[in-house]
């Protein structure tokens, strides 16, 4: 059953310039979809529309429709920017004292999503002492403590160390294994492709394929997607379909 549906979604400008053009997209339960393609494809405006955060610009221009079957969260791209107080702990409970939650619920709710998440040792930092990854993983926990049926992640492992990815890497892990769905628009996927369900290839603000990632990583390697090197080395070979590598465990 899907969690998100996008029907024939277009953005374009007050000028009348296209930023996103007839848009189909179905997230199902506990799926993981990667959305992909070059600088300017749109992926990062396809999305922030799908949580809704755009219908705040004035600038911009919607049509078509987003169903949304529960909560939808979104982490941006520099997540820094969604982290509104200094203690850590203070910010994580923010959207739930937004919602009215009681603070025996609210304390539960952060203990437990943060030991899943095994960063409970970051509760009561304050934010600028975090790293990229770290401030990351909090973005995440503030939107996780909210239990969103989808969460959206923009560019998550842009730009991060070994160090830093891994944290985010292993947030992602644990999101899908709990049965969140998960949008992820990214243009690495050397850590990602063999986390995907589903890949949505985005060209110039339109879906230019879609499918499971064995069958589109030579349309992503045309298009300059970064892919694992197992990946990338199988397809200069002349691999196809199941003969494709995703991860590192094939």
């Amino acid at each position: 059953m899907p969690v998100l549906e996008a029907d024939s979604l277009s953005v374009r400008t007050a000028d009348g310039t296209r930023l996103l053009d007839e848009v189909d997209l179905a997230v199902h339960e506990d799926e993981t979809v990667l959305l992909c393609g070059g600088p300017g494809a749109g992926k990062s405006l396809l999305a922030k529309a799908l949580t809704g955060v755009l219908r705040r610009r004035e600038n911009l221009e919607i049509e078509g429709s987003i169903r949304r079957d529960g909560e939808v969260g979104l982490v941006f791209q520099h997540p820094e920017v969604q982290l509104v107080r200094r203690n850590v702990r203070h910010d994580v409970a923010f959207g739930l004292e937004n919602r009215g939650v009681d603070r025996e619920a609210m304390e539960n709710a952060i203990e437990r999503h943060a030991a899943r998440l095994d960063a409970s040792e970051l509760l009561d930092r304050n934010v600028d002492e975090l790293s990229r990854g770290e401030t990351t993983l909090v973005a995440i926990l503030g939107v996780l403590v909210t239990d969103p049926e989808l969460l959206v992640l923009d560019e998550p492992l842009a730009p991060l160390d070994g160090y830093n990815a891994g944290l985010v890497l292993d947030a992602i892990d644990h999101l899908r294994s709990r049965g969140t769905s998960v949008v992820i628009a990214e243009h690495d996927l050397r850590d990602l492709l063999g986390r995907g369900d589903r890949v949505v290839l985005l060209d110039d603000g339109r879906v230019s394929d879609r499918g499971d990632p064995r069958s589109l990583a030579p349309a992503l390697r045309e298009t300059g997607v970064k892919l694992p090197f197992p990946t990338e080395l199988a397809l200069e070979r002349g691999a196809r379909g199941r003969e494709v590598p995703i991860g590192t465990d094939d």
